[in-house]
């Protein structure tokens, strides 16, 4: 073999290396560009996801909050009717007896606002929770959570408070059917003004706590205005 053909056999097989080379390199880069278009398609897919997942709670938060409104505005109410009843005692006012026996058969009413609504627990169980790419927005749910916990455990105290202590307080001083007063001694006695004082505090503590949830979930539906618009 010539020095010449053996020059060439060798540019032939480096050639040939360069070419296999090159193709290797195309088919490394092929492979990228698809995972990485595989990669978008399945970011792409999770953040609708994440939007379909933030506008259903959207949607729950927004009825909590409605409702929430008009029980505010319920506990409003009797905790001033029960401001009045404690006065109409204190001043031992005879000519207000119908109002006050008005107000005494309005204590067993409550605003009430029984929540049992596990947002945060149903993501962690059906593993949506990855879909949330704001990690402190899982947080928000769960103080929210915490403060309905907080109002249920006041709404059944407030229940128990109505049927342990007012039943008695009142039972034979109203007649329930036309709202006549048979006993006007004990309607304007201390015992149920006492009833009336303890109401009241119990009323602004709810108060307190309905407020509080309706910050937190402003403060949640304002994230996902954020969120839902952001992409």
């Amino acid at each position: 073999m010539t020095l010449i053909n053996q020059m060439l056999k060798e540019r032939r097989i480096a050639n040939y290396l360069a070419y296999a080379l090159g193709e290797i390199i195309l088919v490394v880069i092929g492979i990228l560009i698809a995972l990485k278009i595989n990669n978008w398609n399945i970011a792409q897919l999770n953040i609708e996801d994440e939007k379909m997942l933030y506008a259903g709670i959207q949607r729950q938060i927004i009825k909590d909050r409605d409702i929430l409104k008009s029980v505010i505005d319920l506990n409003h109410k009797h905790k001033n009717q029960f401001e009045k009843a404690k006065e109409i005692i204190v001043q031992q006012d005879r000519e207000a007896i119908d109002t006050l026996a008005f107000f005494a058969m309005t204590l067993s009413q409550y605003s009430d606002f029984h929540r049992s609504s596990n947002i945060y627990e149903t993501l962690v169980n059906s593993g949506n929770l990855k879909l949330i790419r704001d990690h402190n927005f899982p947080g928000l749910l769960q103080e929210l959570e915490m403060t309905y916990n907080h109002i249920n455990k006041l709404e059944d105290i407030h229940w128990d408070i109505i049927l342990a202590e007012l039943s008695p307080a009142i039972r034979g001083v109203i007649n329930y059917s036309n709202l006549k007063v048979i006993d006007p001694e004990r309607l304007y006695s201390v015992d149920l003004q006492n009833f009336f004082v303890e109401s009241i505090y119990l009323t602004a503590g709810k108060n307190y706590v309905y407020e509080q949830a309706l910050k937190q979930i402003n403060i949640i539906l304002g994230k996902i205005e954020e969120e839902i618009g952001s992409d």
